[in-house]
């Protein structure tokens, strides 16, 4: 177990990883990406990645470190952290992301599922494709009933790895579910940065407008060329679907902006849910109160 750990949460456009900057600034430490999009080497614009000379100048880690199109998990980036943790083990880690399963991972409050081979994976999304959503909701039903109440039917990402994990382990999902990861950190300063909705809207609808006048168009084009046609978490990105459908002409600028910036904001309400609910350990503030909490208590 590691000593001391800070984390940063909050939902998209708070200011988490300026926040991040800041601390780096003051104390011998290292940034390490806690968001599962984030992780990609690919779609960096779109999914707000730092800019270059930003982790030119800071020590940052596990941002855009995975090529497409291999995916990512929890395991994957919990077995990164560890090896971050033995690379740095003189300076404070400080975890900054929307992705709330990351950081309470830290905590070890995430089952240990065993690693699923690549050829169950494939199998199981072949079978998908050729027998449809439906046909695997009710076999999800039949294996895991708990689970299957908790996602919807169209949520073909969590349906495959619950079949994956099936098949796999011989256990379901529910059976792991029950089951927990040790602990990361002796202590562990958790902040959840919160701002006015209002605020977080406005900044969000800026953020949008200045991305699609600033290259991540172009940054999709390109990255249509090569998408994969398989399940891959990086397909739901926030944004991809409706610049998809503005680079082929169905749909005009305003309307893509309209688009970018609804879904934008309905994301930053669901992680605002999910941090508020799930996020216990932590203490929900302002961004300027959470530079003094984290500095004071250090």
């Amino acid at each position: 177990m590691y000593p001391f750990a800070i984390l940063i949460g909050g939902p998209t456009a708070i200011g988490k990883t300026r926040l991040a900057f800041e601390i780096q600034r003051k104390i011998k430490s290292f940034i390490v990406n806690a968001d599962s999009m984030q992780i990609y080497n690919r779609l960096n614009d779109l999914t707000n990645v730092p800019s270059k000379l930003h982790l030119k100048n800071y020590s940052c880690e596990l941002f855009s470190f995975l090529k497409y199109p291999k995916k990512c998990n929890l395991g994957i980036w919990n077995k990164s952290v560890k090896k971050l943790l033995i690379k740095y083990n003189d300076s404070v880690p400080i975890f900054v992301g929307g992705t709330g399963l990351y950081l309470d991972s830290l905590f070890g409050k995430v089952s240990p599922i065993p690693k699923i081979s690549m050829k169950i994976i494939k199998k199981v999304e072949e079978l998908y494709s050729r027998l449809g959503k439906d046909f695997f909701y009710k076999k999800l039903q039949k294996i895991d009933y708990d689970y299957s109440q908790k996602i919807s039917k169209n949520d073909s990402q969590r349906i495959l790895r619950a079949v994956s994990v099936k098949i796999g382990t011989g256990k379901n999902l529910s059976y792991w579910h029950k089951k927990f990861s040790n602990k990361f950190f002796k202590k562990i300063l958790y902040v959840v940065i919160c701002d006015d909705r209002d605020v977080l809207y406005d900044n969000i609808n800026k953020r949008c407008s200045y991305m699609l006048k600033s290259g991540v168009v172009e940054e999709v084009d390109e990255f249509m060329k090569e998408k994969k046609n398989i399940h891959h978490p990086l397909h739901k990105a926030i944004g991809l679907s409706v610049i998809e459908k503005y680079i082929k002409g169905e749909i005009d600028f305003d309307s893509t902006l309209d688009s970018f910036s609804t879904d934008t904001r309905r994301y930053a309400k669901r992680q605002m849910t999910w941090f508020k609910n799930k996020s216990i350990e932590s203490v929900k503030m302002n961004y300027s109160d959470a530079k003094e909490f984290i500095l004071k208590n250090i």
